[in-house]
């Protein structure tokens, strides 16, 4: 079973995605914001994670430039499913190494898709 990390702020869409990506076989971890998924993904490697951006203290731009620090998780898959549709912040997601970048409101199944295309390369 592959194991995904969700981090978003707004429960009820992580209540959604993490309901559809169980469905779709994924043993699906949830955090609320970027310092408890990085606290999670100490002791927890998840073969890919979705992240919101905006979010409380930290925000997911930061995260990932930890995870991509860190040896254990720089090559995991990493998706960016955000409201924020800016070129810049496109860009910046890019070159931190965001694989994907989906922007909400968005369709379920792109993103299930998404997650398979990454995890199959």
């Amino acid at each position: 079973m592959k194991k995904m990390l969700l981090v978003e702020d707004e429960k009820e869409l992580i209540e959604i995605v993490e309901t559809v990506m169980t469905e779709e076989g994924f043993e699906v971890r949830k955090a609320l914001s970027a310092e408890e998924a990085l606290v999670i993904c100490k002791e927890y490697t998840p073969d890919i994670i979705i992240c919101d951006i905006k979010m409380g203290e930290m925000d997911g731009l930061t995260m990932l430039e930890e995870l991509r620090n860190d040896p254990r998780l720089k090559h995991e898959p990493f998706i960016f499913l955000t409201g924020l549709d800016s070129f810049g912040t496109k860009e910046k997601a890019r070159k931190l190494g965001a694989n994907a970048y989906i922007t909400k409101p968005f369709d379920i199944d792109d993103l299930v898709a998404t997650v398979r295309k990454l995890l199959t390369k």
